[in-house]
């Protein structure tokens, strides 16, 4: 996995100081778009290796070592079979949790914002 942020240490940009509240710095509101950001780079890491197993069960089979016979030509086929369908399943969660991430970005963003326009609330 290469998600970057099992220790902290790699966030994509840091997160931005939160207002205090008229009642003093223990009163501070908290967004959690860390924590958004790091659900998303799951989903990354998610997408990027089902991406690398669809390519790797999507390469074709170019010979069959089965044997030239009727059971070795079937298993062959139903060989071939199974790992297209594998690849096509593969191909379509990496594609969903490319989605995921995007809306775990977007989730992040939002709350951020509402965040804010409450803290501003707060300071008037």
């Amino acid at each position: 996995m290469t998600t970057p942020f099992w220790d902290d240490s790699l966030l994509p940009q840091p997160a931005p100081a939160m207002p205090v509240s008229p009642h003093g710095d223990e009163y501070l509101l908290r967004s959690e778009r860390a924590q958004w950001e790091r659900r998303a780079a799951v989903a990354a890491d998610a997408a990027s290796e089902l991406t690398e197993a669809y390519d790797l069960l999507s390469a074709p089979i170019e010979a069959n070592h089965f044997g030239d016979c009727v059971e070795g030509d079937r298993f062959f086929e139903g060989m071939v079979s199974a790992f297209s369908m594998l690849a096509d399943q593969c191909r379509n969660h990496a594609t969903r949790a490319s989605l995921l991430g995007k809306q775990c970005r977007d989730a992040g963003a939002q709350i951020e914002g509402v965040d804010r326009q409450g803290a501003a609330n707060l300071a008037t």
